[in-house]
């Protein structure tokens, strides 16, 4: 992560952006997300911060079948970008978990707390560098993706339901992928995750991000066990104002 003067907002959380996704499961409009980071940051700990907001629901038929509404949130420090608390909410069917994390990066140490976990509050062992999945979000768009060439690797440790994984991103490729704005040259990237029973392959997501200054995903492609899944950029502003 670069590196910066104490109090300095490394540019790349950018306040008051919002980004809206469209997902398809196969051929089936499936649900839609946003993330958005923002206006006023916020004081942790001494650190200052800023809030970055996710949210995904079902639509449509899925949402009277089997309605899913989840949330994540993270106060990340505006300068290093790794996280000091983070929260879940998520409602999958019948399903409820509620999960807050306070991430102690000097002293090693997360404190995960969920009225669904046994026991309720438990301390975590984590390395200075760990992060949550919205820190991982901006830890690859921290990086100068088109800059790297094919084949490089970036690789992050991410906290995630009380388990660290760890994550390889790799550049694939330069590519102009088809949007609402027409075509726009992208970085093909691949994540590769830890064998598990949700993806198909250890490299089942295809990442592509936007070659420019903004370096936002612009599309994904996740072939899971179940189908295959794809999230496409519908709309991306910053304080109201389109971007593309």
């Amino acid at each position: 992560m670069s590196s910066t003067c104490f109090g300095q907002e490394n540019s790349s959380i950018l306040a008051n952006e919002l980004l809206k996704y469209r997902i398809h499961l196969g051929f089936i409009d499936a649900a839609e997300a946003t993330i958005h980071t923002q206006g006023q940051t916020q004081q942790i700990n001494g650190r200052q911060t800023r809030k970055i907001d996710i949210t995904g629901k079902t639509v449509g038929i899925l949402h009277v079948i089997s309605p899913v509404i989840d949330y994540w949130s993270a106060y990340l420090d505006t300068e290093t970008h790794l996280p000091l608390k983070t929260e879940m909410r998520k409602k999958e069917g019948r399903y409820r978990k509620e999960e807050t994390v306070i991430f102690d990066h000097a002293n090693l140490n997360a404190k995960i707390s969920s009225p669904q976990n046994t026991p309720t509050l438990k301390n975590f062992p984590i390395e200075s560098s760990t992060l949550d999945l919205i820190g991982g979000y901006f830890f690859l768009r921290d990086k100068p993706l088109g800059e790297m060439k094919i084949g490089q690797k970036q690789k992050a440790k991410i906290l995630v339901d009380g388990s660290i994984y760890e994550i390889w991103f790799i550049v694939k490729g330069f590519e102009k992928i088809e949007g609402p704005w027409g075509k726009k040259n992208c970085i093909r990237t691949t994540l590769v995750l830890p064998k598990n029973k949700l993806f198909k392959e250890e490299d089942a997501i295809q990442l592509w991000i936007t070659n420019d200054s903004y370096q936002v995903p612009f599309k994904m492609e996740v072939n899971l066990k179940i189908g295959f899944l794809t999230i496409d950029l519908t709309n991306y502003s910053i304080a109201g104002k389109n971007v593309y």
